[in-house]
């Protein structure tokens, strides 16, 4: 419950704070002054936080948290974009004739990436990084860097689609008392992320993303439909798989998660 507490507390922080000027001055060093009229038209940065809870009880007790903070930083030599997420979930067991809350899923996710924009600003060279610390896997954590080659194949009122992809190295690290293989080498990476707006108020999005080599496969993929409420509160609904390619076979390859979240939008 203090893990829970934690995330209501820190979403609400951010929601008290993140119109300040303090905050919007750390990330808009590099960005082009307003009268430039050869700089790109766009929003500087923009960051949303999404929030669901669902609280079950009866027959089943339990409580599950998924949050996540999505950030864009548009400069005038880069595009960055900040990603964190979280899961957390909570089931009634019966333990030695005791009924208690026990933690059944935790995981933390955080990644980055910055795009340095070229002589044609759709055109750019990527430095990703990546690390995941899931509690109830064999592993203790996973995480990979890569570099390459991104380009924003169009971008305007309506839709944008944007790819990337170059060689990077992975290191997957197992758990002491686990039978998985520690998992560590180059790797390819590649991305894309394709977004529709189909008015002002509704938003389709998918992003896949895959890393792989001769042995080893991580793949993801999130498809969403975003709805306005108001001005800056949204409802999101979402489908997310993950699969996972290795030489120790796998219970379950894919994993799904199927989600309805609150989205803020501070920025």
């Amino acid at each position: 419950m203090k893990l829970i507490c934690a995330t209501f507390l820190c979403f609400l922080s951010f929601s008290s704070i993140a119109r300040t000027d303090v905050i919007r001055s750390l990330f808009l060093t590099d960005a082009p002054f307003h009268g430039d009229a050869t700089a790109e038209h766009h929003d500087s940065f923009e960051m949303n936080g999404e929030l669901g809870v669902i609280y079950s009880s009866g027959n089943t007790t339990g409580t599950t948290i998924t949050s996540k903070l999505n950030a864009k930083q548009n400069l005038l030599h880069w595009h960055n974009r900040y990603v964190a997420k979280i899961l957390y979930k909570q089931n009634e067991q019966v333990i030695d004739e005791n009924r208690e809350l026990v933690t059944s899923a935790q995981n933390v996710f955080v990644s980055m990436q910055s795009d340095y924009k070229l002589e044609d600003p759709k055109n750019r060279l990527f430095m990703y990084g990546e690390y995941e610390d899931d509690r109830f896997n064999a592993y203790r954590y996973h995480a990979a860097l890569a570099v390459g080659y991104t380009e924003q194949l169009w971008s305007d009122k309506e839709s944008e689609f944007t790819y990337s992809v170059g060689p990077g190295y992975a290191r997957t690290i197992a758990k002491e008392n686990s039978s998985a293989l520690d998992q560590t080498g180059v790797i390819i990476r590649a991305a894309m992320e394709y977004e529709k707006k189909f008015n002002d108020m509704a938003t389709f999005r998918q992003y896949l993303s895959t890393e792989t080599d001769d042995e080893f496969s991580r793949s993801f993929s999130e498809t969403s439909l975003a709805a306005k409420i108001n001005g800056s509160l949204a409802m999101k609904l979402s489908f997310n798989m993950t699969h996972n390619r290795s030489p120790q076979e796998l219970d379950e390859p894919l994993d799904t998660q199927t989600s309805v979240t609150l989205v803020y939008q501070f920025f």
